[in-house]
């Protein structure tokens, strides 16, 4: 019995060596770029900052087992490394420009369970809400304890399921103030574990620290949705805002008032000119971010070298008279939030009674008011003259092939977007931002709830999609493609 505990122990003890081997992080495996972007942040010993950076080429030489990302946090003088893919804590020590010690904090042992999680700040305990993993989105909060050394579980009366990365359009901000973390929507699996197919939850939240507790705010603005997933770079704050841009428009939301909006005109004007000044040529690193009242523009070339503008901020720069409510908070959907739908037994009958209202309306107006084909036909043909060459082109070379019953390869498509000799990464993220757009451009020109161009997996290969356009749609592209030939 002591000779199957002392092996037990010995196996454990080997685990653990191992998992602490696999992390550390030498100032040596860092990149001159790495370097220059910690030698430029720790200059200010004043100020907060927290950025989620997803790239390859910035992760401080940890592998992709271990994370997706990271999050770069600064709390005043010190500065934080948190893996994107466990609970790998660091604190980074600067010894001197170019010269830092990671200092491991936590004791984990395992990783792979919180990919995309969210980090933040409240006061002075480091948070982290959601991630996925193990084929399961996390719907809970942890804290780091500095007593344990270990992320611990915050207990509350239901979980929201939520992950971050670069295309999803996922958004937070925390009232440090009135102790409140604003959530923009989450992310639902809909048939788990029959499946790991998701959902997008349009639902606003917020989670009050005090009493533990979410509550729904409202259904998300269809337009902010549409700005945040399009949105490059990295998210911000500055005071109660959550700044980030896409268009080369600087645009802020403040969950606490319900608006979003644009930065003064002026602003606009110096950011798209340092924009276009700097950034000329794209390099490998681009940032943005807000450090106290300046909002910085970076460029770090790979051999370290740095240049960067700044933008100086304040209050009335977040002025905006057009400003738009971020969610809905109509009287139905105050009423949703108060008997959360699906609780018995007030909630349940309220859904049945929604649902007959519904379908009575649909008899009565909906299928009443179609689109006159005289109209949908304009329609049509204004979203055809919206897209680009390269759009065109490519809708015809699906339509093509569909129409003989054979599939556009991947590699026809990269060829005709042009990225046919860029890297796998880059293939992927072009082919799917075209038909974003070409689907964006289709549903606000012909105002239909469908999408155009659809993808599906390959059945003979799961890690392959194949892209179609909409069956129900083949007869107009058919009318378009020929009329415009």
């Amino acid at each position: 019995m002591l000779r199957k505990i002392g092996i037990l122990l010995f196996l454990l003890i080997l685990v653990q060596i191992n998992s602490f081997g696999q992390a550390d992080i030498t100032n040596k495996q860092l990149s001159l770029a790495e370097h220059a972007l910690l030698d430029f942040i720790t200059t200010d010993s004043v100020n907060d900052l927290s950025l989620d950076i997803f790239k390859e080429n910035l992760k401080f030489g940890v592998s992709n087992k271990l994370a997706n990302g990271i999050s770069l946090l600064k709390k005043k003088d010190k500065v934080y490394l948190q893996l994107l893919g466990s609970g790998r804590l660091y604190q980074i020590q600067k010894q001197g420009k170019g010269d830092y010690l990671f200092n491991r904090l936590d004791s984990t042992l395992y990783f792979g369970a919180n990919f995309g999680s969210i980090n933040f700040f409240y006061k002075d305990t480091l948070f982290k809400l959601g991630g996925g993993g193990f084929w399961k989105i996390i719907d809970y909060f942890t804290f780091y304890s500095t007593k344990t050394n270990e992320w611990e579980l915050i207990s509350s009366k239901k979980g929201i399921p939520v992950y971050q990365s670069q295309e999803n359009g996922v958004s937070f901000y925390m009232d440090q103030l009135n102790g409140k973390f604003y959530l923009s929507n989450s992310i639902n699996q809909t048939d788990f574990p029959a499946s790991l197919n998701t959902t997008y939850s349009d639902t606003c939240r917020v989670f009050d620290f005090k009493d533990k507790t979410w509550q729904n705010l409202g259904k998300i603005n269809p337009a902010l949705k549409d700005k945040l997933q399009k949105s490059i770079g990295l998210k911000t704050t500055f005071g109660p805002y959550l700044i980030f841009h896409s268009d080369l428009e600087i645009k802020w939301i403040n969950f606490s008032s319900n608006q979003f909006g644009v930065l003064a005109k002026e602003k606009q004007a110096e950011f798209r000119e340092k924009w276009l000044k700097l950034y000329k040529g794209l390099p490998e690193h681009l940032y943005q971010f807000v450090m106290g009242n300046q909002f910085y523009l970076i460029r770090i070339e790979n051999n370290g070298a740095i240049a960067y503008e700044s933008i100086e901020l304040t209050t009335k720069d977040f002025i905006d008279p057009n400003a738009e409510p971020i969610y809905s908070n109509s009287a139905i959907v105050a009423l949703l939030n108060k008997i959360e739908p699906g609780t018995p037994v007030i909630g349940n009958v309220f859904i049945v009674l929604m649902v007959i209202l519904l379908y009575s309306l649909y008899n009565k107006k909906i299928k009443k008011n179609k689109t006159p084909i005289e109209i949908q036909s304009i329609l049509y043909k204004n979203f055809f003259s919206a897209l680009t060459a390269v759009e065109k082109e490519l809708i015809q070379a699906i339509y093509a092939l569909q129409i003989k019953q054979e599939q556009i390869s991947i590699k026809a498509i990269n060829k005709i977007i042009g990225v046919q000799q860029k890297d796998t990464i880059t293939q992927n993220k072009s082919r799917s931002d075209y038909f974003l757009r070409i689907n964006q451009k289709f549903k606000l020109a012909t105002r239909a709830s469908e999408l155009l161009i659809v993808k599906q997996r390959e059945e003979t290969d799961k890690r392959v999609y194949n892209y179609n356009i909409n069956p129900i749609f083949i007869d107009s592209m058919k009318a378009l493609i020929l009329n415009n030939q």
